[in-house]
């Protein structure tokens, strides 16, 4: 009976040392430094600001009544809340600074309303209700993951948790209920196009290749939906080239089906 070889403990201590290297090396976060009362205030002054810009401009850009209605209670509730902390502000006697958030938040708000001005009708509403959902979850998770940790006054801190939050917290619900709303009208277009498209055999293959039978110069898009459409295509694609000029005659095989076949039958 052979003895089987005996370890090496220095080996195996080091296999277990690179093991355990190996699995510890994903660097962690790093620790932002606490908000003071006058940054705080700084970046709900910011927060503020974006919420009421965006929303002017959707009552003037936005087309859905509902988006509009919207728009006009963002405007009012951060107009509200910026002139209560304002007040608050002045009782303490804090004078708001800067950080890297609220500058952070500055340049997101003219990114976001240089977006919401290239867009017109549906494309905004959607695009303006997506923005409202995005900035009122941010807000929350900066406000339970920092700034309500953060603040020291507590008075400053109680006009952020029993009136802040609940206002942004019912906006955020109320966004995401609008694009509930808004989301039939905005994705019925690509399914619709999607079945018309692919209803070939049956409709001289539905525009594609009847397109081509009736212009003659457009065989190529014709061709192609022949492929699709196959033999059913040459067909059925009779009714789509009328009037048509007789192209050359083409091989099925070759994907000429629809638009081809269909253009010279009824000259």
């Amino acid at each position: 009976m052979t003895t089987p070889p005996a370890s090496q403990p220095g080996t195996d201590a080091q296999a277990g040392t690179q093991t355990g290297t190996t699995t510890s090396t994903t660097p962690s976060a790093p620790v932002e430094a606490p908000l003071t009362d006058e940054q705080i205030v700084a970046v709900l002054d910011a927060a503020n600001k974006k919420e009421i810009d965006e929303a002017q401009l959707a009552q003037t850009k936005g087309k859905h009544k509902d988006v509009k209605a919207y728009a006009r209670v963002i405007t009012q509730h951060h107009t509200e809340a910026k002139a209560k902390q304002a007040k608050l502000v002045k009782k303490l006697g804090i004078t708001a600074a800067d950080s890297d958030k609220s500058k952070q938040l500055t340049t997101e708000t003219q990114q976001a309303v240089d977006q919401l001005k290239a867009l017109q009708g549906p494309d905004f509403d959607q695009q303006f209700v997506a923005t409202m959902i995005q900035d009122h979850q941010k807000t929350l998770d900066l406000l339970d993951k920092r700034i309500l940790q953060d603040a020291k006054n507590a008075e400053l801190k109680t006009l952020i948790e029993k009136d802040l939050r609940p206002t942004i917290e019912k906006h955020l619900k109320d966004a995401e209920a609008l694009a509930q709303k808004l989301t039939p009208a905005g994705t019925t277009g690509t399914g619709a196009t999607g079945a018309t498209g692919t209803q070939g055999g049956a409709t001289g293959a539905t525009g594609a290749g009847a397109q081509g039978g009736t212009t003659g110069g457009q065989r190529a898009a014709g061709a192609q939906s022949g492929n699709q459409a196959g033999q059913t295509g040459v067909t059925a694609g009779s009714p789509g080239g009328q009037g048509g000029v007789q192209p050359p005659a083409a091989t099925p095989a070759a994907g000429a089906g629809a638009g081809t076949k269909g253009a010279g039958t009824t000259k």
